[in-house]
């Protein structure tokens, strides 16, 4: 099976305007604008920063990713020991206003343990996990025997299994964490700021036959206002403490 990777987010989860962490960064930034002579008040900035939009994880187990009878023998030894679901995650990032842009963001999925059973899911592989060029088109991702990310030349193979991935832009970043707590940066290049729609793919080891997995979605940003720099967070609500999503992965 070869999935496409769509321009947009078809189901989205939640989409609001980024807000700055604390009321202490926001006077802040209004203290150095008047430094600077610029007029500009909080409610202004406020409502100059760009939205975001996070969208509904979408969840494959891995052995309905291949034909019948074509799972490769060693992916087929480790499925008999554990679980393995591909878990593909996506945001968006939408600017207001000419001067504001986001020069920095971290989208961060962090697994939790099982409620009932404390069993701990792991993240095996992630992608994209690297990116030093500004621009990349047409990928084909798939899994190797050892069940991590590969990128394949223009000709398949004989790959049953993969993803097209599309347009790398700006410069992204990954890292596994405490092997539970993945997260991708996007760094804006060349003065291109961080925009539009990313997607990222998580390869979820979990023990065998765990039913359910959950994980927290988490969104920050450093959003560049009238040249002063402000750290910013998505919230679903206002009155939100935390600004941590809980989300089903499967089960």
């Amino acid at each position: 099976m070869w999935l496409q990777t769509a321009d947009t987010i078809e189901h989205v989860l939640v989409e609001c305007q980024l807000e700055p962490v604390g009321d202490t960064v926001l006077d802040q930034a209004t203290r150095e604008w008047r430094n600077h002579g610029e007029a500009v008040s909080p409610s202004d900035a406020l409502r100059t920063l760009p939205v975001v939009s996070i969208g509904q994880p979408e969840t494959w187990s891995l052995s309905e990713l291949y034909p019948p009878r074509k799972l490769p023998l060693p992916i087929r030894v480790r499925l008999s020991q554990a679980d393995f679901y591909l878990v593909r995650f996506s945001c968006s990032f939408r600017p207001l206003h000419k001067e504001s842009r986001i020069e920095w963001a971290r989208f961060r999925a962090a697994l939790l343990p099982h409620p009932m059973t404390g069993k701990q899911p792991l993240a095996f592989d992630i992608y994209p996990q690297q990116v030093v060029q500004e621009v990349k088109r047409h990928l084909k991702v798939t899994l190797s025997p050892m069940l991590k990310f590969q990128e394949l030349e223009a000709n398949l193979g004989s790959a049953e299994f993969g993803f097209e991935y599309t347009e790398l832009v700006p410069l992204i970043s990954a890292t596994i964490g405490g092997s539970f707590d993945p997260m991708w940066d996007y760094v804006a290049a060349s003065g291109q700021a961080v925009q539009g729609t990313k997607w990222m793919y998580l390869l979820v080891k979990a023990p065998k036959g765990l039913a359910s997995g959950r994980a927290l979605l988490e969104l920050n940003a450093d959003v560049l206002v009238k040249g002063m720099r402000l750290s910013a967070v998505l919230r679903r609500q206002q009155q939100q403490v935390s600004a941590q999503l809980s989300v089903p992965l499967w089960g």
